[in-house]
Order: C-alpha cells, then structure tokens, then sequence
C-alpha cells in the first residue's frame, strides 16, 4: 500500500538539512518500505543513518541519490512527424 505525501513531508522536503523517516521516504518515491529495506540490503538505495532503532534518511541524502539515478534521453524530439 502507498502512502500520499502529506503535509508534513512536503515542508521537510523544503529543508536540505532535514531528517525523513522511512514511511515519508516510501510514500515520496512510491515504493513499499519493504522495498526501502531491500535496497538498503543490496547498498541500492539512498544513504541512511540510524540512531538507536530509528531509521533516518538525509533529505540532502535523498535528492543526492535521486541525481545520481538521473537518465537523460540519448535522443531529442525536434519535432515534426513521430
């Protein structure tokens, strides 16, 4: 089950420097916190830290990955016919 972002994660996402917690994480790239786990396994995913038993993801963390997954198309539509 997906989660919507609330509004309290949109104003997290403002702050760079602000800490999300694993469901806000799921619900903002549309994936299960299981998947989040899974990634977290095979050093896929964004970095994370944890304090006690708590999981905490970087907001500045979180976009870093994000960029560095970016896929740039190899070919541009000038356009004319398709």
């Amino acid at each position: 089950m997906y989660l919507s972002i609330s509004r309290h994660t949109e104003k997290l996402m403002d702050n760079p420097n602000s800490h999300m917690k694993p469901t806000e994480v799921a619900a903002l790239l549309g994936v299960s916190q299981r998947t989040l786990s899974r990634w977290h396994a095979l050093r896929v995913g964004p970095a994370r830290c944890k304090v006690g038993r708590r999981v905490l993801y970087r907001k500045s963390a979180i976009d870093a990955w994000l960029k560095a997954n970016e896929t740039k198309p190899v070919h541009t539509f000038d356009g004319g016919t398709a």
